[in-house]
């Protein structure tokens, strides 16, 4: 198994698990999961990230691209910083 972060581990997991049955669907698309659910499919990371993090605490959910075989499926590590508006 590649490495993960042991905080999304589970999320992960679920999503190898369920890789498959998303493929017809999904293939291309981003999905969020949290624990073992979807909760959401998108075209583009970027409206992953702004709807999951509307919803859910960050470091809480998992962004995954729904990769058709394993060549898609490359880390891809990044940093940003998240200016969230104060309330």
């Amino acid at each position: 198994m590649k490495m993960i972060s042991p905080t999304l581990k589970q999320e992960y997991e679920y999503f190898l698990t369920k890789r498959a049955s998303l493929l017809p669907k999904k293939a291309g698309k981003f999905v969020v999961i949290v624990g073992k659910e979807v909760t959401g499919t998108y075209d583009t990371a970027g409206e992953a990230l702004r709807n999951a993090s509307a919803k859910y605490a960050a470091g809480s959910f998992l962004i995954q691209r729904v990769f058709r075989n394993e060549e898609e499926c490359v880390q891809k590590f990044s940093s940003m910083v998240v200016r969230f508006p104060r309330s």
